[in-house]
């Protein structure tokens, strides 16, 4: 069903890229399935914060998670590499993988019950609470961790089998499936023994320290990437030409 689905995904984005005559800037699609039931979704209140959806929220009967990673083509990511501000390349890519992404997950939910008979819902108020409170109802990234994606880099972003430079997203569904299990080894070299810490010293906002992270540092930053790119409220700097970036650190 994994295979089936990721190639499904894949189809969309040729169709979609072929009627707007759009580059693929992406590699294949990775999916990973949580248990909807999962404690950790509960968790994530505490975790996240107290206005952290459960996925019954979206669809009562919910039995599984269907999170997806869209990587990026290395060529992105290095050219996001050199300057203070984000590239206008690494913006672009940020708005119309997220467009794509949002037209993709209502096909999802046709595909999953038109054709596999089950039912489906795409996670709605997933954004940033607001700039006092810059945290999401719906995490994607902790969504993606419960699903097996992979483990949290000192950068906050997850180390996924294709790396972090890239896109989650996830949808809601009934479909009766074996889940995935989270991803219980360290893939971080700075947290599993210290040998990287290369994402701290990328940070313009200084917002990555030995402290933590400072998430407050990170949206002025994303704040200012915003103002030259409208739409575009991210930066990626922490994300690219790391040992993680692109593959999980020491694998080939």
């Amino acid at each position: 069903m994994r295979q089936k689905i990721e190639d499904r995904i894949w189809a969309f984005i040729e169709a979609y890229c072929g009627e707007r005559a759009l580059p693929i800037i992406w590699k294949r699609p990775i999916v990973r399935f949580a248990d909807a039931n999962h404690p950790g979704f509960s968790q994530l209140k505490e975790i996240v914060d107290p206005g952290h959806y459960h996925p019954r929220d979206y669809l009562p009967d919910a039995k599984n998670v269907l999170s997806w990673f869209l990587p990026f083509l290395p060529e992105v990511g290095q050219n996001n590499q050199e300057g203070e501000l984000s590239s206008p390349q690494w913006a672009d890519a940020y708005l119309v993988t997220n467009e794509m992404a949002s037209w993709i997950n209502e096909q999802l939910v046709v595909y999953i019950q038109r054709e596999l008979g089950s039912n489906a819902a795409e996670p709605s108020d997933a954004g940033m609470i607001g700039m006092d409170n810059p945290r999401s109802r719906w995490s994607q990234r902790h969504v993606a961790y419960l699903a097996g994606h992979g483990t949290f880099g000192l950068n906050n972003m997850l180390i996924s089998d294709a790396g972090s430079v890239g896109r989650y997203f996830s949808i809601v569904t009934d479909l009766d499936l074996e889940p995935d299990a989270p991803v219980t080894e360290e893939r971080c070299l700075g947290k599993r023994d210290g040998s990287c810490g290369l994402c701290m010293a990328r940070c313009e906002a200084g917002a990555l320290t030995e402290a933590g992270f400072d998430r407050f540092k990170c949206l002025r930053q994303c704040l200012v990437n915003m103002a030259r790119y409208p739409g575009a409220d991210v930066c990626g700097k922490c994300t690219v030409e790391l040992p993680c970036s692109y593959k999980i650190p020491g694998k080939r």
